[in-house]
């Protein structure tokens, strides 16, 4: 079978889920990788992206309590915080002077943060810098602002889009098989509505990126069902722009206390068969503060092509145990030169010319 796998990769053909499966159960992490890695230079050749990008959390407040959760909080937690759009345009402002290209905005689901709020904070977010993209909010929030004021989730779009709104960031994907998704995330929206929510955001022409949270209960067969519908959408919309595997960590959330159901994969495979898998999504994306610096800078030798950003006061992932550190272009520059590789600083709607 790895001489027919590697044909259609040569060949620019698309891989199967028995094919996936294969690759993950009986091909060696570096055979993989090797594949990968050639796949990755046909398809985007060596260029690295990254972008400088301020993470804004307006709240941790949410009606949820998902298990894979260690960012959200209660009324009277003592970790628990709330935003006004002013104290958002002072924090933006006072990064300024770091050269920023996109907001990523995404925070807890609370009443609080509705429509209104969502559109004063872009509204003063562009008044600083008309240039600043912003990458706001996940298919889960958006519903949530749908569901909150009566009305489809194109209007809410349609709202934001007009005081700002540039892309969607890709989280809340989670694993696209409703088994998994009931175990880590049970009261978010299902695998479907998700995929529907991001179809609508194309078909009006917001791009977005969509992760895949690996490491946990799921199984390799998970993981390619969840490439498999990633890349049917993408087949049928072209909105990618990225692909994100999202590596669990388990500090601070119930789920991660259940360590004898976690099942760790091998991180440098899950990327690598990603880029074999989903071969319409041109880029993707590695997280170094989830993954850690040495591990970002190996992965871009297995079909990463994208090393994210600076990741500025990012919390999501710090408070469930990931790497704290300050991040600046001149490190990434540095990072993607030593792969061997050709750094370019973007913001987050580049990747619009490629899908």
């Amino acid at each position: 079978m790895l001489k027919e796998i590697i044909r259609k990769i040569e060949s620019r053909e698309r891989l199967s889920f028995e094919e996936g499966l294969y690759l993950f159960k009986e091909v060696s992490t570096q055979e993989v990788g090797k594949l990968a890695d050639q796949a990755r230079k046909m398809i985007v050749g060596d260029t690295v992206y990254y972008a400088t990008t301020l993470f804004i959390h307006p709240t941790n407040l949410c009606e949820l309590s998902c298990p894979m959760c260690s960012y959200y909080a209660k009324p009277g937690w003592e970790k628990a915080w709330f935003m006004t759009p002013l104290q958002v345009e002072d924090k933006v402002r006072a990064h300024l002077k770091d050269g920023l290209t996109e907001i990523h905005i995404v925070g807890g689901l609370w009443r609080d943060c509705n429509l209104p709020y969502y559109e004063e904070m872009f509204t003063r977010i562009k008044s600083l810098d008309e240039t600043l993209h912003i990458k706001a909010m996940t298919p889960v929030e958006y519903d949530f602002l749908a569901k909150l004021h009566n009305i489809p989730i194109e209007e809410v779009f349609q709202r934001l889009i007009k005081v700002g709104l540039g892309s969607l960031p890709g989280g809340g994907a989670e694993v696209l098989v409703e088994k998994i998704r009931k175990q880590v995330a049970p009261q978010k929206i299902s695998s479907d509505e998700y995929l529907q929510i991001h179809k609508t955001a194309h078909g009006i022409g917001l791009p977005s990126n969509i992760t895949m949270l690996f490491g946990h209960v799921e199984e390799e067969e998970d993981l390619l069902v969840h490439m498999i519908r990633v890349r049917e959408l993408q087949d049928e919309t072209r909105g990618f722009q990225t692909f994100v595997p999202l590596k669990y960590h388990d500090e601070n959330n119930a789920l991660g206390k259940r360590k004898g159901r976690l099942k760790t994969k091998d991180i440098h495979k899950v990327y690598a068969i990603s880029r074999l898998m989903i071969d319409n999504v041109p880029n993707l994306k590695v997280l170094w503060n989830y993954t850690g610096i040495d591990t970002a800078k190996e992965l871009l030798h297995y079909g990463v092509n994208d090393l994210a950003s600076t990741a500025l006061e990012e919390k999501i992932i710090t408070m469930a145990g990931g790497v704290q550190l300050k991040m600046n272009k001149e490190t990434l520059d540095t990072i993607i030169r030593e792969a061997g590789r050709i750094p370019q600083h973007v913001h987050s709607g580049f990747a619009c010319a490629l899908v």
